[in-house]
């Protein structure tokens, strides 16, 4: 099909706004010419290289082969195929991304930035919110060009959605109707969407519309709590633990490496999402091109997980009995006089066994809107003036519902009901532990219960249930840029400023109910609880406690109820009962039909509210010309002024009053403590950003680039506002929540990252479709953010007295810098030259090494990496086209990433995730001209994410996905 394009007026107006757009590269073109205009495979893949060719920097882009059409189910998908870009998985789908092995990375929709309801804090939208089919390539800008907005440290994504002036002249419409099914799941979902243009010339407008459902397996094995991964002493230092020779060396030196949880769980993720991208486009004068945008996107998302975990009721530190086990000598810090042993086989004689259910909701929604005008002065003089405005949300909701099967007097659990003292469950397992055997070194880990174990539904008990992390999000976001471009002789001269300012809030609550019992002297008192615990006593001692066990033959009856046996490829065949998570979904209700009278009160610690504005200028000088050989270079600076305004609320201890409609009550069973004072810390700095690009064309088919840039990006809000959150353990002994640790998670004192970044590449375009290209970079990083762990003293325990000598607190704080280096290989092929169908073949090979430092030590003392780091990834794509029928084959590696470092009570050790291979795979044919059908498959050999704590043998879990598959009809006319 082939169309002619009038540059005179359209083509060099999308072409000055192209040009203005930060991190574009585009040249204005002055004649008529002819475009051939295909679609598929091979024409995505062409598109791709000219980018990458003609850009004056380091980009690497992802061309839709046509409308709605990106090569991968996800935008984070297509995204992972992309040399030195590393993708993290949320329920086997892709979410957030790394480049060059850093997660600071900024993402923007048509060269500004977008705010996304799925990472309202951070600059890095999570791209599970957003459909691919809005978006017509993205482009990985590596080297930025100081008119590139700063945002991303290691590298830049910029989102492209389709404009008017593209499509052929008149009408264009395409849509498209799939199916999708997981080899796990028995629900199927679907996805449709439509898209519609016009174009005249002077006006265009286009809509897209894509709406979707799916339901995605994410079953979990292993440790069960993040983070409470425990070093359990032999000299007796935790309660209940008495000083014993467990691993039979001769003495009581030694710890084992343990947690307080271990289980299996079904969780499922629903997520069902709406995208829509409009957008005007008028020619209003020969000099004057206006350009209106709107990019919304919503999701909703239900992850739901039904677990029978097995754990050690969070107060007694003897209860895993290690039945082989390993030395790893003495830590590099902490508890340097230990030995700390580990064990892959062992017998839990468990506490507690519960039958868990867990519903996390999340609601959210974004609207980004632009509004351009593009300016044509003069011959040589151009201007685009932008106005930004976004807003986005993300309300979320976590409900949990924890079912004895056992009675509680193993721990000490009862109630009291006028005077009347029994466990909390008589109608589960006796005052006995249960033996649960546990082996964590085969493929899957295995736990073996007591024959005939919980099969009765009357074995079953609520007798705990709560709602907290509750989160209600907020950003908006004014942006106000003018462009300039100056052309002159063998160059150009560009200049810039941008206002921009953003406010984030965040509120953390928890529903609170009441409960009301006489005090010691026959008083009635009324106390607000989060966790409806049966055992939690109201008023002191010898009062009654808060609530009834609801037996399950009683919540059966309100419908509250299902019965389980699908743990994914670990299931036993055992079936087990739980609360339905669906029931939870709805997270008041629920809690309002059995305990009456919620309300909300916040969690200080997790709230508050920052605005950060910025002053952005920048000037840049674009050279062409002959050193030898020809070359592009572009050189400026970027100035970016930042004010930031951070408050932040000083919370009072947990567990001694609350606030409802004005009035004080105590607040007991982990309520959260009133606002005690506040925080407001005003900041302000300015970064000073060379960047220097230069291309050398040192043959016709070969390009060899070097490139120079500093780069700046802001922290994530939670990293600047989050304070102090306290952990307690139950001391049965004394009858109260004892403080053991704390965390810092935010500090608003912090500094943003920093880096120089250096890029030597060469590139050879052997034919239309093919390139060989190879990459070196180098990042000297000023400051990491790394954790530090200090004694704090005067921490009182949930009766407010202090009764320790100090708890160790976490707080993340900047640490000294270092840097990452690494390379980047790629080879692409279209195997044109053989003969007939062979013709159709081609192949995609990348591969990315990254090496670099972060601020944390191992076990042993060694420095870790940065945390989601990893060293090395492989791309591999086998893809075929003829005469209508595509196929592609791809291949996906990525070795072991660094999460972080666990305190594990005075032994830190590296937390690591193993080694992952994905492989995806799609084949479609067109008939009819315009119809296409296709079928996708993703993670169609059901890899695993596996993750261990230092050593490989030592798993903490594992997270298991499934194979999707999509079977789909497009249309275009």
């Amino acid at each position: 099909m082939l169309r002619k394009i009038p540059f005179n007026r359209k083509l060099l107006s999308s072409c000055i706004a192209a040009s203005l757009v930060l991190g574009a590269d585009v040249s204005l073109a002055q004649e008529e010419l002819e475009e051939v205009l295909v679609t598929g495979i091979r024409s995505s893949l062409d598109r791709a290289i000219d980018i990458k060719r003609e850009a004056v920097s380091v980009v690497d882009s992802i061309s839709a082969e046509d409308i709605g059409k990106l090569p991968d189910v996800t935008v984070t998908d297509a995204l992972q195929r992309v040399t030195g870009v590393q993708i993290r998985r949320d329920a086997g789908e892709g979410t957030t991304v790394n480049v060059r092995g850093t997660p600071q990375v900024a993402v923007f929709l048509n060269g500004e930035q977008y705010l996304s309801a799925g990472a309202i804090e951070s600059a890095q939208p999570d791209f599970a919110d957003i459909p691919a089919e809005l978006l017509s390539g993205v482009d990985v800008i590596k080297s930025s060009e100081a008119k590139t907005l700063s945002g991303g440290m290691s590298g830049t994504i910029n989102l492209k959605s389709r404009r008017p002036f593209e499509l052929v002249e008149g009408w264009t419409f395409a849509g498209l109707g799939e199916i999708n099914d997981g080899s796990y799941v028995s629900e199927k979902g679907h996805k449709v969407a439509a898209f519609a243009g016009f174009n005249d010339d002077k006006f265009g407008a286009l809509l897209t519309v894509s709406e979707s459902n799916a339901n995605l397996a994410n079953y979990r094995y292993g440790m069960f709590n993040d983070w409470w991964y425990r070093g359990y002493h032999e000299d007796g230092s935790w309660p209940g633990y008495p000083e014993v020779d467990v691993t039979g060396d001769g003495d009581t030196n030694d710890a084992i490496l343990g947690t307080i949880d271990y289980g299996i769980t079904n969780r499922t993720s629903e997520r069902d999402r709406l995208g829509i991208n409009g957008t005007l486009q008028f020619q209003a004068t020969d000099n004057v091109e206006l350009i209106a945008d709107i990019f919304y996107t919503k999701m909703d998302q239900y992850q739901r997980a039904n677990g029978l975990v097995a754990d050690n009721a969070w107060a007694e530190y003897d209860w895993l009995k290690p039945l082989q086990l390993t030395n790893r000598g003495p830590s590099a810090e902490g508890h340097t006089n230990e030995d700390l042993y580990t064990t892959t086989v062992f017998d839990l004689n468990a506490l507690r066994v519960t039958a868990k259910a867990e519903s996390r909701v999340e609601k959210r929604e974004s609207l980004n809107t632009n509004f351009q005008a593009n300016f044509i002065f003069s011959d040589n003089l151009t201007a685009t003036a932008r106005y930004i405005h976004a807003n986005a949300e993300n309300n979320s909701t976590a409900n949990i519902a924890d079912a004895n099967i056992t009675s509680g007097a193993q721990h000490g659990l009862n109630t009291r009901v006028a005077g009347v003292e029994a466990p909390v469950h008589p109608s589960g397992e006796g005052p006995g532990r249960v033996l649960v055997h546990a082996d964590m070194s085969g493929t899957y880990p295995s736990y073996v219960y007591p024959d005939g174990f919980a099969n009765e539904l009357s074995d079953y008990g609520l007798v705990s249930t709560f709602s907290d992390l509750n989160v209600n999000e907020e950003s908006t976001l004014d942006v106000f840029r003018f462009d300039g471009k100056l052309e002159f002789d063998n160059g150009s001269f560009e200049f810039g400023y941008r206002y921009h300012s953003r406010d984030v809030s965040r509120e953390d609550y928890d529903f609170i109910a009441p409960f009301t019992d006489n005090d010691a002297d026959g008083n009635p008192t009324t106390a607000y609880a989060k966790w409806k615990d049966s055992g939690l006593a109201i008023a002191g001692d010898g009062s009654d406690t808060i609530g009834k066990t609801w037996n399950f033959t009683e919540l059966d009856s309100m419908g509250y109820i299902h019965q389980l046996s699908d743990f994914g490829p670990a299931s036993s065949g055992e079936s087990y009962y739980f609360i339905d998570p669906e029931v939870l979904d709805d997270a008041y209700g629920f809690q309002e039909s059995l305990y009456p009278g919620n309300t909300t009160v916040i969690n200080n610690a997790r709230s508050y509210e920052i605005n950060e504005k910025s002053h952005t200028g920048y000037i840049q000088t674009n050279l062409s010309g002959e050193l030898g050989v020809p070359y592009d270079a572009n050189f400026g600076v970027q100035i970016v002024r930042t004010f930031l305004d951070i408050d932040q609320v000083i919370a009072g201890p947990d567990n001694s009053v609350v606030y409802v409609d004005g009035q004080e009550y105590p607040g007991i069973g982990g309520a959260r403590g009133p606002a005690i004072g506040d925080r407001e810390t005003k900041r302000n700095y300015t970064d000073f950003l060379p960047r220097f690009n230069v291309s050398f064309d040192i043959q016709e088919d070969m390009k060899l680039r070097f490139a120079y840039t500093k780069t700046m990006t802001q922290l994530s809000a939670n990293d600047l506002g989050l304070g102090l959150s306290l952990t307690f353990n139950n001391n049965t002994d004394l009858g109260v929540f004892e403080v053991v640790s704390g965390s810092q998670d935010g500090n608003p004192d912090m500094n943003p990252w920093r880096a120089n970044n250096y890029d030597l590449s060469y590139e050879w375009y052997f034919s239309e479709t093919s390139i060989i290209a190879a990459g070196l970079f180098y990042f000297e990083v000023d400051e990491y953010i790394a954790t530090q762990t200090e004694p704090v003293q005067g921490v009182p325990d949930s009766d407010g007295v202090v009764r320790n000598n100090g708890i160790d607190v976490t707080s993340r704080v900047n640490a000294e810098g270092g840097t990452i280096q690494g390379m980047e290989l790629g080879y692409q092929q279209a195997f044109d030259f053989l003969p007939g169908v062979l013709s159709g073949l081609g192949a995609t090979l990348n591969y990315t090494w990254a090496d670099g430092e972060g601020g944390d030590n191992d076990f042993y003392g060694s420095r870790m990496p940065i945390a989601d780091y990893s060293e090395h990834q492989f791309n591999g794509i086998l893809w075929y086209e003829y005469e209508g029928l595509q196929a592609r084959l791809a291949y996906n590696y990525r070795s072991e990433r660094y999460i972080g470092k666990p305190w594990n009570d005075g032994h830190p050790a590296a937390w690591w995730s193993a080694p992952t291979s994905y492989i995806d795979a799609s084949v479609s044919y067109q008939f009819m001209e315009n119809y296409t059908v296709y079928l996708q498959g993703s993670n169609i050999t059901e890899e695993y994410e596996e993750s261990y704590m230092q050593w490989e043998d030592v798993i903490v879990n594992q997270n298991v996905y499934e194979a999707r598959y999509a079977l789909g009809l497009r249309v275009k006319f």
